[in-house]
């Protein structure tokens, strides 16, 4: 089995349709996540490490009371989390034989130094950036789906079976955390209907049928707190399957109405609904769909989470990025390695300022 890297078994260089590598023109793939727009990234994090969030002063302000009036001990509300931070790693390798007989055989070297990689174009343009990219979203997984309990649906948990849990189990993140909110709190919840029909097919004709998305997004609006409701950098995310659902249905029962909708990165696209931001992340049901699948049915496969993003926070170990990738050659075994360790974890910082629907 050959091992990590790129499949070039069906180009070869006497095919006469690409000469270099940097012709090839790559698979249109979900782009890096630009993090900081989606929640707030907090880096040197240590694990264990507490942190504490300010709140407000309680009601201030009496009737005048003249001299040497009487000084209130109102103090401002604290709370205080602690960070959970969960090592993950990456570790692939590539042989160059693998490459032989290839068009990728272009960027080799030649002669006693054919297996070592490093420094040629094939690893430098092509294998680093993918891979550098597939961290990104590794972390994009754990911050929303990780689950410290996660395991298969013949386990006991959700994942579709057949799937590694230590995918998922680095560190809890917001959605789990958000389903603890709920359970000690169901106020805090919108119930999504359809997420409960037993067949695909059923679960997109329910969220679609008419009044059902603005439901759901009003409903969640309107069961929020007051905090929440007054606070600045409001945000609601949403499936691509529930923005779907919300576009149709407006468009549908409100004549000359719309969504505008407009993209601010790849595959994330942002509107305005009555004042509130509102973000489709289907970063959200690809992970649903893929990984999360009974074979009949997904698991909650219409979701919105609405919070601030100064409210949902991302841990990191390092001080700068968490894309950092060590490459290098073994000369015992001619393996080429790359490596990429860091470690993560979440904090909703106040859980009366989210609403989810689900």
């Amino acid at each position: 089995m050959p091992s990590t890297g790129l499949n070039f078994s069906n180009l070869t260089p006497s095919n006469g349709a690409l000469q270099q590598l940097n012709e090839l023109l790559f698979l249109k793939v979900l782009g890096e996540e630009r993090l900081a727009q989606v929640f707030n990234v907090i880096f040197g994090v240590l694990n264990g490490k507490k942190v504490g969030f300010v709140g407000e002063f309680g009601l201030v302000g009496k009737s005048a009371q003249g001299c040497d009036p009487n000084y209130d001990n109102s103090t401002l509300a604290v709370t205080e989390k602690t960070w959970e931070l969960g090592e993950w790693g990456v570790y692939e390798k590539i042989c160059y034989r693998d490459l032989i007989g290839t068009l990728a055989q272009v960027a080799m070297r030649r002669g006693a130094t054919i297996a070592d990689l490093t420094g040629t174009e094939y690893l430098d343009d092509i294998v680093y950036p993918r891979l550098e990219l597939a961290i990104y979203k590794m972390l994009m997984r754990f911050a929303w789906f990780g689950d410290k309990d996660a395991d298969t649906i013949a386990e006991g948990g959700v994942l579709t079976n057949g799937t590694d849990p230590e995918y998922f189990n680095v560190t809890d993140g917001f959605w789990k955390r958000a389903f603890e909110v709920v359970a000690a709190d169901a106020s805090r919840r919108v119930t999504i209907a359809a997420n409960e029909e037993a067949s695909y097919a059923a679960q997109k004709s329910a969220i679609l049928a008419d009044g059902v998305a603005t439901g759901i997004i009003d409903n969640l609006i309107m069961g929020a707190s007051a905090d929440l409701r007054q606070a600045a950098n409001q945000v609601i995310f949403v499936t691509q399957s529930l923005k779907d659902a919300l576009t149709r249905d407006i468009r549908k029962n409100n004549v000359g109405s719309d969504l505008q909708w407009r993209a601010i990165f790849d595959g994330i696209t942002e509107a305005n609904y009555d004042g509130i931001r509102i973000v489709a992340v289907p970063f959200w049901d690809s992970i649903i769909q893929s990984y999360e699948n009974t074979g009949a049915a997904w698991n909650k496969p219409h979701r919105a989470l609405y919070s601030t993003t100064d409210n949902l926070l991302v841990g990191i170990d390092n001080y700068t990025d968490f894309a950092e990738l060590n490459v290098f050659f073994d000369e015992k075994s001619e393996l080429n390695l790359l490596k990429s360790k860091g470690a993560l974890g979440t904090i909703i910082a106040q859980d009366n300022m989210i609403q989810v629907a689900y």
